[in-house]
């Protein structure tokens, strides 16, 4: 049985524990030379970290509670709730590193639970039928032609550091649409497709992780991690009412619920990612204890 608000509940929860391994993976990754950015070497190099494993560990159970949460409800509202940890970002920006929180912080985490709860309001629907399996396969394709692009065009040429940001958030949407298929599978007991379908999300993720941790050695957090996020809700929430059976709300003012909620959740994570206070934790150094 369906319950939107738990499942509402465990995407904050699982966006918590994202933040936390964001927040690892992160400092680490700028403890690695430029020279490994879009290589296989950059994963190796952070592999041997501990911390930076750990960060990973927290980023699987995240996935776990993203499953149970996109099992409960649409994708529409729990792709908005991931938002919440960067809510733990700021918390840790203010009390690990003496960060001071201002007005407009406190602004934009109002913007991001008006936000998720717009549209958790705005009468999205899933009727638990899928697009064909061509349609899907299709929609999957061009996501991931998308995210391996840049990986592509490292082999000819110099790759923008901007393509390396899209490919990113590409890959991070193609994995959180794939757990919301892999929920559904679950939920019919087709144990192939949750293989099937399971492998095209974990490819997602680390081709999202090894392009991210490349955008972050590159460019600011500022910078880099609002289009991610953009792109991370907005690519799959796309896919889920094209090809994943959600019905979107057609009156008026519901529709304004669903837009103005995502508008206020980008909004509200821009703010926080480009304030210095969530800079000041994706940016610190690490100390020289995991070698």
């Amino acid at each position: 049985m369906r319950d939107p608000i738990i499942g509402l509940l465990l995407a904050a929860l699982a966006s918590c524990c994202f933040a936390a391994g964001t927040i690892l993976q992160a400092v680490e990754a700028r403890a690695v030379g430029r020279e490994h950015a879009l290589r296989a070497s950059l994963l190796v190099a952070l592999a041997r970290r501990r911390r930076w494993l750990a960060g990973v560990a927290l980023g699987i159970a995240a996935s776990g509670l993203q499953i149970g949460a996109l099992s409960l409800a649409p994708v529409a509202m729990v792709q908005p709730a991931d938002a919440i940890g960067f809510v733990v970002l700021l918390a840790a920006g203010s009390r690990l590193l003496g960060e001071r929180v201002g007005r407009r912080q406190l602004g934009a985490i109002g913007a991001i639970l008006a936000g998720v709860a717009a549209v958790a309001f705005a009468g999205i629907e899933y009727s638990g039928t899928h697009a064909g399996t061509g349609s899907l396969a299709v929609a999957l394709g061009l996501t991931a032609l998308i995210a391996a692009s840049p990986f592509a065009l490292r082999l000819v040429r110099h790759v923008p550091t901007a393509l390396i940001i899209v490919g990113a958030g590409a890959a991070f949407g193609l994995a959180a649409f794939g757990l919301r298929l892999v929920a559904d599978a679950l939920a019919a007991g087709d144990w192939a497709v949750v293989v099937v379908v399971g492998a095209v999300a974990a490819s997602g993720s680390l081709l999202g992780l090894a392009s991210e941790m490349s955008a972050l050695q590159l460019r600011a957090v500022g910078a880099v991690a609002p289009v991610i996020f953009a792109l991370e809700l907005l690519i799959p929430v796309v896919l889920a009412r094209l090809v994943g059976g959600e019905r979107w709300p057609m009156d008026p003012g519901h529709v304004a619920l669903l837009t103005g909620g995502m508008a206020l959740t980008l909004a509200g994570t821009t703010a926080l990612l480009q304030s210095g206070v969530v800079g000041a934790v994706l940016h610190a150094e690490p100390r020289q204890d995991h070698a």
